[in-house]
């Protein structure tokens, strides 16, 4: 495996046949008050892409996530889904559009796992719930394999059910964007691989022609599920590129203060992020 040292802003050349993007945002700032959450963003992402977002806690990943589908009031800028501006959408046009899935989902309300499922088809509903939309929802569950909890109640449901029945609820939704504020983040290593795998699925399907924002922690699950890594850093984009070019042992240091090594896994080729040790701890034993 080889030692990765690149510097966050070397770029890939790009593919010479263009796309419209499937959310565009240029210019995007916000704030808390006084606070100045994220500063100038910009950034798109392209079709069937899952694009990772990473940074230290605080930063502001699950404030941009927040943003993208009108959740948080931006300040300045524009935030397109489709070359449509989300300011011009209506709440049902832009659920349509963009699907989004909490951290968590805690009720202890008596709804069956069907149910809340269904709530995805909500968009699409005028008065009563179609034959299609029932049909839709039932494709989903045998899809993701849900049968043997469906029909129980949300709330007596592990933590890594629940967020499979949320993910099932976001894929009835039919959008074109998923937006996922760290959908794994308390979830055991195998729930966290699998429902990882199943947003990787959902965008690496070309019929669908959609994509997906994850927010996250977990810097080498972001490396092998990502196919762009985006990382926030002092209210602005650090970098945002491929794992292999956005992962760096340079990148690294300067945004989480850790001592790392990053070598490229010779199964997968991805990035695998070692740290060797706090920063600041290095620093003091010189």
């Amino acid at each position: 495996m080889d030692d990765v040292t690149q510097r966050p802003n070397q770029r890939r050349k790009q593919s010479s046949k263009k796309q419209q993007p499937m959310i565009e945002v240029s210019d995007l700032s916000f704030s808390y008050g006084k606070n100045t959450v994220l500063e100038n963003i910009s950034f798109s992402v392209e079709p069937n892409c899952l694009v990772a977002v990473l940074g230290v806690n605080g930063t502001g990943k699950s404030t941009l996530i927040k943003c993208l589908n009108k959740i948080n009031k931006i300040d300045s800028g524009t935030v397109k889904v489709c070359g449509v501006p989300i300011d011009a959408l209506t709440i049902n046009e832009l659920a349509q559009l963009v699907a989004y899935v909490p951290q968590k989902v805690a009720t202890s309300f008596p709804i069956d796992v069907y149910d809340v499922i269904l709530l995805g088809r909500r968009p699409y509903i005028n008065w009563n719930v179609s034959e299609s939309d029932r049909k839709i929802v039932a494709s989903v569950i045998r899809e993701l394999s849900l049968e043997n909890f469906a029909f129980r109640k949300f709330h007596t449901l592990s933590g890594g059910e629940q967020q499979k029945a949320i993910v099932a609820k976001a894929i009835v939704q039919q959008p074109q964007v998923y937006l996922f504020d760290e959908p794994t983040s308390s979830l055991d290593l195998f729930n966290q691989y699998e429902i990882l795998k199943q947003i990787k699925g959902l965008v690496s399907d070309e019929s669908t022609n959609c994509s997906a924002i994850v927010a996250m922690h977990d810097i080498n699950l972001a490396s092998k599920f990502a196919d762009k890594i985006m990382i926030i850093h002092e209210s602005k984009i650090f970098c945002y590129d491929e794992p292999r070019i956005a992962l760096n042992s340079a990148a690294i240091s300067e945004v989480y203060r850790v001592n790392a090594e990053v070598v490229i896994s010779g199964t997968s080729g991805k990035p695998v992020v070692n740290i060797l040790g706090l920063d600041r701890e290095e620093k003091k034993y010189e």
